[in-house]
């Protein structure tokens, strides 16, 4: 009870940090976006808090404050055109509480829901995904991208491919650190690429440490690359990442 109150305080005075790890081209190699990640503790996984947020039934509130932390780092003067995503539990697309908020905080700044992306994460349960779509189709339609986050992880990855609509779809790592040595793994990613480029959707390699893994997604068609190889999670979002490989001619760069 006492850690579930001290959570329930960071929450609201957020006292966390969000560090930021890019995701690059793997055409261009240049950062595309980052992902806003939460840190309660330098050094510390999240993943226990989190979990205790989920099962005090504080996780819509924590989802509310990433966000609202990542869209003033998208306000903040010099900024530019970085774009930043951020994730959000199943469990708080349960109701339109999360959304409304969403949508509340970017009313006034379009150009900001456009330099924005939701990653929807299986750590809870999405039990209607309908609803669950109708929700995410209202931030699609203002400019808000849509990801589905470590695809292949929990059992119900293709029910969210074949019932949500999204723009992106980032692979698990445990499929892609094993790709330079071939195999099933290679196969499985292979395939998965090519059902997202017949869905139009982007596709995204996670746990990318190595130049061997990073020439065996580019190999497989897929989009954008993150991991170590291009850089850890930062206070401050780095623009410049390890040097891109040459550009190939007919490539453009953009989130939409």
């Amino acid at each position: 009870m006492k850690d579930g109150e001290r959570l329930r305080t960071i929450i609201a005075e957020r006292a966390f940090d969000l560090h930021y790890q890019p995701i690059v081209d793997l055409e261009t190699g240049a950062v595309h976006h980052f992902e806003a990640l939460i840190r309660f503790t330098e050094g510390a996984s999240p993943a226990g808090a989190i979990r205790m947020a989920e099962e005090l039934a504080m996780v819509t509130d924590l989802d509310k404050a990433v966000a609202d932390k990542a869209v003033r780092k998208l306000n903040s003067p010099g900024f530019g055109l970085t774009r930043i995503a951020v994730n959000v539990s199943a469990a708080s697309l349960a109701s339109d509480d999360y959304v409304d908020r969403l949508l509340a905080m970017t009313g006034d700044r379009p150009d900001v829901r456009k330099r924005l992306m939701v990653e929807v994460t299986e750590t809870a349960a999405l039990n209607d995904l309908a609803a669950a779509d109708r929700r995410l189709a209202r931030l699609r339609e203002t400019g808000i991208q849509i990801c589905i986050d470590d695809f292949g992880a929990g059992s119900a990855s293709f029910d969210y491919l074949r019932s949500l609509s999204v723009d992106i779809v980032k692979i698990d790592g445990a499929f892609v650190k094993t790709l330079a040595d071939g195999g099933k793994d290679n196969t499985v990613v292979r395939h998965l690429v090519e059902l997202c480029r017949a869905l139009e959707i982007d596709t995204i390699g996670e746990m990318v440490e190595t130049e061997q893994v990073a020439d065996a997604l580019r190999a497989l068609g897929v989009n954008f690359a993150q991991g170590y190889l291009y850089g850890r999670p930062e206070k401050e979002p780095r623009t410049r990442v390890a040097a891109a490989p040459a550009r190939r001619q007919g490539v453009t760069e953009g989130w939409g």
